[in-house]
């Protein structure tokens, strides 16, 4: 049966039309899903998420949320959804990277022109369909994703052009591919659990970091870094996981509406996590922070610079090259318009 469910997935909106029968009418499900953040996009997606589910199954299903790690950290999310002690979780697929390297595919930098136009991609049938069931077989299957957002340097001195990034010390992601991405844009990168990094910047230890401006606002980043620029020299994409073990519990009709319920959120979400983008940069500047973007020019290059990354990184290792091949295809074809709001 949950082949099945996963050949629906595969299909995309095949599930289209498929409507709820009555069978296992007096049943009740429970579904836990947790995250690491709060008040953020991944956390808005999981109020709608609860509020179609609920809606949709007639009581059937009883969504409760988890933010701030309520539920363990990653890893241990990550494994309780193998167990199928845990029903859902929603997370950068990067994550997950430990059962399947190719879902690195997407951190591949300068290859999005905007936040749409990674969304977008992210979202293109070709791509998402196969890179949903990376960690099938490990008992995880995603049905939402989207773009939680472009990557942006927070800084303690003002990075207004290319060459003011140079000799700067920058917390990265503790892989290969960012360690480079730093070296090629003239700062050394410094891998760093972001749970130290406020810290390090209070101590300036550390001269900036590179995540997203919503998590970083969230945070207060601009309390002790008064300057943030919005390069986007990566996009940051969410998605929404499901335990296949919970999942093969529930009638098919449920499984459906639930495969149906998260791909039909693609478009609310990228929508969703635009204003929180949009409102992030109000935020920083309303604490007295300067929000800088780069010239044409500077953008232009930085994304020239780092486009070969992908390629050496990704595009050069057996285990992520398909997936990463699949990306480059959609990202080639993709637009870098709104994607147009579904329905509810």
């Amino acid at each position: 049966m949950i082949r099945q469910v996963s050949r629906t997935l595969l299909a995309g909106a095949a599930a289209a039309g498929i409507a709820l029968t009555a069978g296992a009418a007096s049943a009740q499900y429970t579904m836990k899903i947790g995250f690491v953040t709060i008040n953020d996009p991944q956390h808005a997606l999981g109020k709608e998420f609860k509020k179609r589910i609920e809606a949709a199954s007639k009581g059937k299903i009883s969504v409760k949320l988890f933010p701030v790690a309520q539920l363990g950290k990653i890893p241990r999310q990550i494994e309780a959804l193998r167990l199928g002690t845990q029903e859902g979780f929603i997370s950068p697929p990067g994550f997950l990277a430990g059962l399947n390297p190719a879902f690195a595919a997407p951190d591949a930098p300068g290859i999005y022109k905007n936040y749409w136009h990674a969304h977008n991609a992210f979202t293109t049938p070709s791509f998402r369909n196969p890179y949903l069931m990376l960690a099938d077989s490990k008992g995880i299957i995603g049905v939402t994703i989207f773009s939680y957002g472009p990557t942006s340097i927070a800084s303690q001195k003002p990075i207004r052009k290319l060459s003011d990034m140079k000799g700067l010390k920058v917390r990265v992601l503790a892989t290969k591919m960012e360690s480079k991405l730093a070296d090629t844009l003239g700062m050394t990168g410094v891998p760093m659990p972001f749970s130290e990094v406020l810290p390090a910047l209070q101590r300036k230890t550390l001269d900036g970091c590179r995540s997203s401006i919503v998590v970083m606002g969230a945070l207060k980043f601009f309390s002790v870094t008064k300057s943030i620029t919005l390069i986007e020299s990566g996009n940051i994409p969410s998605a929404l996981w499901i335990s296949k073990r919970w999942l093969a519990k529930l009638p098919k009709n449920l499984q459906v509406m639930i495969i149906k319920t998260g791909k039909d959120l693609e478009s609310w979400a990228g929508h969703m996590a635009y204003g929180y983008n949009q409102r992030a940069e109000a935020l920083w500047k309303k604490n007295g922070a300067e929000v800088i973007r780069l010239s044409p020019a500077d953008q232009a290059a930085v994304n020239a610079k780092l486009k070969p990354l992908g390629d050496t990184f990704l595009g050069g290792n057996p285990k992520t090259a398909k997936m990463y091949g699949l990306l480059k295809a959609a990202v080639a074809k993709a637009s870098d318009k709104p994607m147009k709001m579904m329905k509810k």
